[in-house]
């Protein structure tokens, strides 16, 4: 059995994250369908924030699509929703995926998107939460740039200037919460507490602020297996018996996906091979963000001049998704500046 999930499948547009890696995608399906295996997709495969509608998905990426709906029609596809999923009929009535909120396999593996251990998302209604990703894609398509969590990796301008404002708004509405915490109204500063927290963990390497969740429950769970996707940082951990598996992301230049073979995982890269243990996770096993809050990495990392230590440090080094997506970008709006082809004679209606 094979897994993916966060596919973000977009426009096809220079903001759409899945990056033109259809060929890659397609690759791997068809070994799917070679093998004779069931593929899992664990949710948030359009990003219907982005495209603004299912024609223009379809139109970017109706291969990949296809492929998907034909596993799906032999009976070899299940669909886990995810929060990016608002729209269940679509996948149950045209792309006639099987839909569930979670799946089981046997009393061993339990699998699940991923957004029932994010603080913000598990408390939240998803219909309201969705209008906040709206604006995100909007901000970033207007203004042709990513804004976007960590820093260190998505260190633009405009990036940094969101980082340094939600710093001033959280500085005032600190201040304003802390004196009516004098005067007895005390939920207004946990809660922005909670907010500015979130956002620093996120950006040190715990992204959407679900390890330490899925950490508790492998202590709880009758299962030896908890798999799900969301947070985007793939990887196999264990704890004793247990194992988290996460199926990282289809996003920017990451192909992750994860197999089990009845007895166990294997977490890998597909365009790159790279194979996943827990290397990604070692300073969240070992604690080593838990005693920071935000001031306290603001501090660290703040040089004045909307310059930042952590992207300062890696200033002049493209690594991976960088360069991928300035190609990618390029050949897009290339590809879009490109008057149609002209149809011969034969072709004409």
């Amino acid at each position: 059995m094979w897994f993916i999930s966060d596919l973000h499948l977009g426009d096809g547009t220079p903001s759409d994250v899945f990056f033109g890696k259809d060929r890659h995608l397609l690759a791997l399906l068809r070994k799917v369908t070679r093998l004779g295996a069931t593929l899992v997709v664990g949710g948030d495969a359009m990003d219907f924030h982005q495209a603004l509608s299912f024609t223009r998905i379809l139109r970017a990426h109706g291969e990949v699509l296809d492929a998907l709906s034909q596993l799906a029609r032999a009976g070899r596809l299940y669909y886990i929703v995810g929060n990016h999923d608002y729209d269940i009929g679509l996948y149950k009535e045209i792309m006639q995926f099987r839909v569930c909120d979670e799946l089981r396999l046997g009393a061993k593996v339990r699998v699940t998107h991923g957004y029932e251990h994010d603080p913000f998302h598990a408390a939240q209604d998803l219909a309201k939460a969705q209008w906040g990703t709206k604006i995100h894609h909007f901000v970033e398509r207007y203004l042709d740039t990513w804004i976007r969590i960590p820093l260190g990796e998505y260190y633009t301008l405009p990036n940094r200037f969101t980082f340094w404002m939600f710093y001033n708004l959280g500085t005032i509405a600190h201040a304003w919460a802390t004196v009516m915490g004098w005067l007895g109204y005390t939920r207004s500063l946990e809660a922005i507490d909670r907010t500015l927290d979130f956002w620093a963990r996120s950006n040190m390497g715990d992204p959407m602020c679900m390890f330490q969740s899925v950490w508790s429950e492998l202590d709880d769970t009758p299962f030896d297996f908890i798999v799900c996707g969301h947070s985007h940082l793939p990887g196999l951990v264990r704890k004793g018996a247990k194992t988290y598996v996460n199926t990282g992301s289809w996003t920017f230049s990451s192909s992750q996906y994860a197999v089990w073979d009845g007895a166990d995982f294997r977490s890998s890269d597909w365009i790159t091979s790279i194979d996943y243990g827990a290397d990604l996770y070692q300073p969240l096993i070992r604690g080593a963000i838990d005693e920071k809050n935000f001031w306290q990495w603001w501090r660290e990392n703040y040089m004045g001049l909307l310059r930042f230590r952590e992207g300062e440090e890696r200033a002049g080094r493209l690594r991976g998704w960088e360069s991928y997506v300035r190609d990618y970008q390029r050949h897009s709006r290339q590809h879009q500046a490109r008057p149609p082809r002209a149809l011969p004679p034969e072709e004409r209606a």
